[in-house]
């Protein structure tokens, strides 16, 4: 089988793209047959699937970290070609959700034996897939901040910084939800969606997500105080969150939000549209390589 590595030279500050010469001694030590394609852009990732779709090329390899594999995900959604994942991000939730190690050999043997699962991705507004969590919110504007910090910092301590900068400003604001025909309308600091259970680097804010069940899991964080928020933070890494009395947690096959507020929505880091936004689950939609 042949694969088209998509390696995103931004991923990790450069990391990915320092990397390429190890990633090609590995793919050459294991007889893997392949073609490296270095990204430019979200749409040019997307155009270089794109054209490769009717071609003999069965995977499609990020070489990156969760907005390569996101961009990936969507121009792989609903057809029988294969994503797989060599670990290169600064957080990689979406690698460590699915059990991918990031350890070039490991990668490198899964993709010679070719296991594949075919999972479930999320769908938002009926145009814009994800493979993670998506949300909006405080995280919202958190991963707007992370993503955006000149600070020399990176993985979960860009993630936290971003946490505890917000919350100097943040309030709670008011939501409209609407799922399996129910309306309501509540105060909350935020609410994601999550197919998968890890987002922010590390933190399991949907620990019971799961791919393969054809269901999203929603978590809303309801209105409490700073200090009870700071104090509840550090659960969220270990998914221990659920049992606090202002964070509600629930299954849906669809699920729509839309607030006085006019937030960001975020899809597995990356920025998807303003609210109100709909979210859907697609069952069985992408074959994804993974380790045994």
């Amino acid at each position: 089988m042949k694969n088209l590595l998509i390696l995103n030279p931004s991923s990790f500050k450069g990391k990915a793209l320092e990397a390429k010469e190890k990633v090609e001694s590995a793919f050459n030590k294991y007889n893997l047959d392949y073609e490296i394609h270095i990204s430019k852009s979200a749409d040019d990732i997307t155009e270089a699937i794109r054209l490769n779709l009717n071609s003999e090329i069965t995977n499609f390899i990020s070489v990156g970290g969760d907005g390569t594999l996101h961009y990936m995900a969507n121009a792989l959604a609903e057809t029988r070609k294969n994503l797989g994942c060599i670990p290169f991000g600064s957080g990689n939730d979406i690698a460590a959700s699915l059990n991918i190690l990031p350890d070039l050999d490991s990668c490198c043997k899964a993709i010679k034996k070719g296991a594949v699962k075919r999972i479930d991705l999320g769908l938002i507004n009926s145009k814009y897939y994800y493979l993670g969590v998506a949300g909006a919110g405080f995280d919202s504007i958190v991963t707007d901040l992370a993503n955006n910090t000149k600070f020399p910092i990176k993985g979960p301590a860009k993630y936290t910084y971003a946490v505890y900068r917000t919350l100097i400003t943040y309030r709670s604001k008011k939501f409209f939800i609407k799922f399996d025909g129910n309306e309501r309308e509540l105060d909350a600091m935020f609410m994601v969606v999550g197919n998968l259970p890890r987002y922010g680097g590390g933190m399991q804010i949907a620990p019971n997500a799961d791919p393969e069940d054809g269901i999203l899991d929603v978590c809303i964080i309801k209105r409490m105080s700073k200090i009870h928020l700071i104090k509840a933070f550090p659960s969220v890494f270990k998914g221990e969150h659920l049992s606090d009395p202002y964070v509600e947690y629930f299954r849906v096959n669809d699920f729509q939000i839309d607030s006085e507020y006019n937030f960001s929505v975020f899809a597995d880091g990356e920025y998807i549209c303003k609210l109100p936004a709909k979210f859907k689950v697609v069952p069985k939609a992408l074959n994804f390589i993974v380790q045994q």
